[in-house]
């Protein structure tokens, strides 16, 4: 019986095929004039990917995601002095128009994604879950593709948070915060962890999460009373102490500023 590694599924997504090559033994050619009737996507973990688009031959260095659509015209090659490895997977479902859609990869024929150890795991983790077929190992391999695809989104956007963490070291600090955000702590103690000036720390963590840092931190506490409050029988007073506000008055403000109710409303 013949395998059919393209056929459309009817699930939420479906990993048909998936595998990582290493290309540096000879050149290799890929022509399908009518492409295949699933996704393709090519992640280039190292060396290059020659693409033909309409008679226009590009090169695809590393760290590019190439994507083909169903039906679509596929031609590319592999050149052996490149010593290229490759890792493919070929996959179908109800979602995958929606998923790269949402995620701003559905008209792209290739983008710049990097080279990161994070993306290329999970990836070898997605083929290790294919090729094994260990119990459930269709449900968890497309769950590893949907986490690479969200990562690799991510990393492509290259703005926002991931640009200014990567730069001021936010990142950290946001950490910190959402495991701290019960402890009294000034600007100048999150500016410090990023080695910065108070009013360069306060311009790069609002850049990158679009408040400031005082601002954030309280809509946490916000947050994680109103959790509190709707959850556990704890006084009021005692709920403003775990998150942080000692001062019942100002407390039970917050929450009738955050929510149009008070705290002890929240229960009813």
């Amino acid at each position: 019986m013949k395998l059919n590694s393209e056929k459309i599924s009817a699930r939420f997504l479906e990993i048909n095929n998936c595998n990582i090559q290493d290309l540096g033994v000879r050149d290799r050619r890929m022509v399908r004039p009518a492409g295949r009737a699933d996704y393709h996507l090519l992640y280039i973990l190292r060396g290059a990917c020659y693409v033909t688009d309409g008679g226009a031959r590009v090169r695809y260095e590393a760290g590019h995601l190439i994507l083909y659509r169903p039906h679509e015209r596929q031609e590319y090659d592999f050149l052996a002095a490149d010593e290229t490895v490759s890792a493919f997977v070929h996959f179908s479902g109800t979602c995958v128009q929606e998923l790269l859609t949402a995620l701003g990869l559905a008209r792209e024929r290739a983008i710049f994604v990097g080279s990161g150890k994070r993306l290329e795991r999970l990836f070898r983790d997605m083929v290790d879950e294919f090729c094994l077929k260990k119990p459930y190992y269709t449900e968890s391999a497309a769950a590893l593709l949907v986490q690479f695809v969200s990562l690799a989104a991510r990393s492509a956007k290259g703005d926002g948070v991931v640009r200014a963490a990567r730069s001021e070291g936010i990142a950290e600090v946001l950490r910190h915060m959402h495991r701290h955000y019960n402890e009294a702590h000034d600007v100048a103690f999150y500016a410090a962890m990023c080695h910065l000036s108070v009013g360069r720390f306060a311009h790069a963590f609002k850049q990158a999460t679009g408040t400031s840092p005082k601002r954030y931190v309280l809509e946490l506490r916000i947050h994680a009373a109103l959790d509190l409050l709707a959850s556990t029988d704890l006084a009021v007073c005692e709920v403003g102490a775990l998150v942080g506000i000692e001062d019942v008055n100002y407390f039970s403000r917050l929450i009738k500023q955050h929510t149009g109710k008070t705290p002890r409303a929240q229960r009813g």
